[in-house]
């Protein structure tokens, strides 16, 4: 399954392009892309830092919940386990 990279605002043509992942949380770098298609020179705000917003939209889903929507999917990681104490 490929992935997919979530589209983002240049900072400065205002063009929406892919950014890829960086190693800082929740930012990403915009791809090299240039004003206009037949220019030699790259945008000012190719590979610039923006951060990332709705990251949600554009993730993978898991391994078989494809078919699922996830509204309706319950997780049940705190129910009392067998033999548990808290109650």
């Amino acid at each position: 399954m490929a992935a997919s990279l979530p589209r983002v605002e240049c900072p400065s043509c205002g063009g929406r392009y892919a950014a890829h992942p960086i190693s800082a949380l929740g930012m990403g770098a915009v791809h090299d892309h240039k004003v206009r298609p037949r220019d030699l020179v790259l945008c000012p705000g190719s590979m610039q830092r923006v951060p990332l917003r709705d990251a949600t939209a554009w993730q993978d889903p898991l391994p078989g919940t494809q078919d699922t929507d996830p509204k309706e999917q319950q997780l049940d990681l705190f129910d009392d386990a067998p033999g548990d104490s808290r109650t």
